[in-house]
């Protein structure tokens, strides 16, 4: 394969990829986060806890492979935690709720809406001005946080939230209420600082619940999410692990500028929000990144790139989920060769 150098730096392309211009190629966006500690030689725990260490390895995962997107993100469980919730921290694993404080419908008396600067938030505060000090002339910084419908799960149990939303579904919509609000609040700081909010909504998946449970408890509170993203003046892409292709009209209803993809029928993705929503995705982080080989992930990547050719308003080459620290570094150097060879504009690079 003869791989294309870079013209357009990652913040240039991602900027004429919104704005519909030509691109040196193809917009790329692996979801790599934590597992960048093991280039600078941190744990997980370090990385989720300590501002320095989230900064410098994510340099280090930037510098040795050129994405076009850094995704701040440590554990599906720290907005519950800036609410009230005590996350258990290990060293090489995300941290998680092993005792969810809603225990009773009473114990909502036990968390409070954050505000903002709550447990580790100010962890990705930090980050993201560091970040922004050391390269942000060169690529945008993202941050990634679990929307209502998860935050409030991880609260109440996953599995009695799931039951309560069918004998309780009051308390259900009282605790995301909180969820939302709390979501708006870290939302509007981490704008403050010039970074892009994500919504991870991975109890939303198809895999977990219906796709009328989905309009119910989730699709509102995710649309309000949206909205106060679009009133700060920014762009705000929705995530939703596993299944979606049952749900990606009601995402890209939520007014979602960008659906990033796990486990989806591309053709109906294609034909559902045609002219609505940018479609990010959806390589499998287990599959493919994790198992190879590496012609395995060009030819993923291939058939992407020639399925979603000529797309509207767009799509982005990256994973469908976030990568483990299991996967090999090779492989995620695969997808953007991938990128640098199966998504060349060859009439932009004549023009150079």
């Amino acid at each position: 394969m003869e791989i294309k150098k870079d013209i357009m730096t990652s913040k240039e392309r991602v900027a004429a990829f919104l704005e519909g211009k030509p691109l040196d190629r193809i917009v790329a966006m692996p979801i790599v986060t934590s597992n960048t500690a093991q280039l600078i030689g941190k744990s997980q725990k370090d990385f989720q806890l300590n501002s320095e260490v989230m900064t410098k390895s994510h340099i280090a995962g930037f510098e040795k492979f050129g994405y076009d997107l850094l995704y701040l993100f440590t554990n599906c469980s720290y907005l519950a935690e800036a609410m009230g919730q005590k996350l258990v921290y290990f060293e090489n694993e995300p941290a998680s709720c092993r005792d969810p404080v809603v225990k009773t419908p009473e114990d909502i008396s036990k968390i409070n809406v954050a505000e903002g600067y709550e447990a580790n938030l100010p962890v990705y505060y930090e980050a993201i001005e560091m970040i922004q000090k050391e390269i942000g002339d060169q690529v945008n910084v993202a941050v990634c946080f679990s929307g209502p419908f998860s935050t409030a799960s991880t609260l109440r149990g996953h599995e009695q939230f799931i039951k309560d939303t069918y004998n309780n579904p009051e308390l259900c919509h009282e605790l995301m209420k909180m969820a939302t609000e709390s979501a708006k609040n870290f939302i509007t700081e981490v704008v403050k600082r010039g970074a892009i909010p994500i919504i991870l909504e991975p109890l939303s998946s198809g895999s977990l619940i219906s796709p009328r449970s989905f309009k119910q408890f989730s699709k509102p509170y995710i649309t309000e999410l949206v909205e106060h993203a679009h009133e700060l003046g920014t762009i705000i892409p929705l995530h939703i692990c596993e299944k979606t292709t049952k749900i990606i009209d009601q995402m890209s209803e939520t007014g979602a500028d960008v659906l990033s993809i796990d486990l989806c029928d591309l053709e109906v993705a294609k034909e559902k929000v045609s002219g609505k929503s940018v479609i990010l995705g959806n390589v499998s982080p287990s599959d493919d990144l994790l198992f190879g080989p590496v012609e395995r992930i060009h030819e993923t990547c291939k058939n992407l790139i020639e399925i979603m050719d000529g797309f509207k308003p767009g799509f982005i080459l990256s994973t469908g989920c976030e990568t483990s620290d299991k996967v090999p570094m090779e492989n995620i150097q695969a997808l953007m060769d991938s990128a640098r060879y199966y998504g060349v504009n060859e009439d932009f690079q004549n023009q150079v």
